[in-house]
């Protein structure tokens, strides 16, 4: 975890720099992955390529250089739980990207195969300070072919003491052959318990304060991405040291959660009256109508699957469901909101006009859905 003495509290770096893990015990979330390269590295059975997949910001690259820092420190053998030291030659250099040993290469702007033969060309060479030439690609699937032709080539007879770590947050881009010659590991979006404690880490080490709802909206923002949520809290505590809801719904034109919740739990009581109510402030306020869907869908996927017996009102939880799946997937609309508002009491009419609700949403005339496959209502 997030420890105060090492980071320079007062240094004018954004979060997302200032707060990147130096060592493995840091490293927010990810364990199965931490626990095999400890293990690896204190057994000697290092692979000569890994693939590291995952969304954004979740610890990729980051580990990647951690990993290259073990491996190359000077002083490992003095470290009994496969830290890196962090202050010998090699280390410093890794850390400010000035290393020999080590050549980090992001895909995503380089994609020809002539950058990729100057980083081969590079690795050839003995290793300067360390005990591996280390190369990590990030954003690997945007290579082109020819230059994944290339990549092949040096993955089929790789040079000795050379590791490659290929990130990507999509891996379907990558043609099987490279996948197939790498040790592949899956990176986990962070949970909200991991989440939620590494960032008020980060404001208790900026002398700062967060409410509860407010950091509910910032976890609920950030999906699972520790740098997403870091971003977020370096932007709201730059404006006030003292986060609230009111200055994250402001700043990012985010629906509060607090709302979000009183808006389902309208639409579950079938209040047409409220839920109108509710669309007229939301509309006044300004949110983003895409972040009330998103976060309905989320808020009432949570209540179908904490339901822990089936009733007739399952039914009409589950149409509200696809109501909102159906909504989510469309782009970014000013009308996007008025047009799922008008589904949803349309919807709550049927509910309240008919006392047995499950027949009437199993029913080819009273569901106003746009399809029909085998007798079930999808959109």
């Amino acid at each position: 975890m997030i420890k105060q003495n090492e980071f320079p509290v007062g240094s004018n770096k954004p979060f997302h720099s200032k707060y990147r893990p130096t060592s493995f015990q840091n490293i927010v979330g990810q364990e199965h992955v931490v626990s095999y390269f400890k293990k690896s590295i204190s057994n000697n059975r290092i692979n000569f390529a890994y693939l590291f997949l995952g969304k954004h910001g979740v610890g990729k690259t980051t580990l990647s250089r951690i990993i290259a820092k073990t491996l190359n420190c000077h002083n490992i053998l003095l470290k009994k739980n496969c830290e890196p030291c962090n202050y010998c030659t090699s280390c410093i250099a890794i850390s400010h990207g000035k290393s020999f040993d080590v050549h980090e290469f992001n895909a995503a702007l380089n994609t020809g195969i002539d950058n990729i033969r100057d980083i081969i060309e590079k690795i050839q060479f003995t290793p300067v300070n360390g005990k591996y030439k280390i190369c990590i690609i990030d954003e690997v699937h945007m290579l082109s072919p020819n230059a994944f032709n290339a990549l092949l080539k040096v993955l089929e007879e790789p040079p000795k003491n050379v590791l490659f770590i290929l990130a990507t947050t999509d891996i379907k881009r990558i043609p099987n052959t490279i996948v197939s010659r790498c040790h592949r590991l899956c990176f986990l979006s962070l949970s909200k318990t991991d989440l939620a404690i590494a960032i008020t880490t980060v404001i208790w080490l900026e002398k700062g304060n967060i409410t509860n709802k407010a950091l509910t909206n910032i976890l609920n923002f950030s999906k699972g991405s520790f740098r997403d949520a870091l971003n977020a809290t370096d932007m709201l505590i730059t404006q006030n040291k003292f986060i609230t809801q009111n200055s994250f719904s402001s700043l990012f034109t985010e629906i509060p959660y607090s709302i979000s919740q009183l808006f389902l739990q309208y639409l579950i009581l079938k209040n047409a009256e409220k839920l109108l109510m509710i669309y007229i402030y939301i509309q006044e306020k300004e949110w983003l109508p895409s972040s009330v869907i998103n976060q309905l869908q989320e808020l009432l996927q949570d209540q179908i699957i904490s339901c822990s017996q089936l009733s007739f009102n399952n039914c009409y939880y589950l149409s509200l469901w696809q109501l909102l799946s159906k909504y989510k997937s469309y782009d970014f609309s000013q009308d996007l909101l008025s047009s799922f508002m008008s589904e949803a009491l349309y919807l709550i009419s049927i509910a309240k006009n008919n006392p047995h609700e499950e027949s009437v949403f199993t029913s080819k005339k009273s569901i106003p859905f746009h399809m029909k496959v085998n007798n079930v209502s999808v959109y």
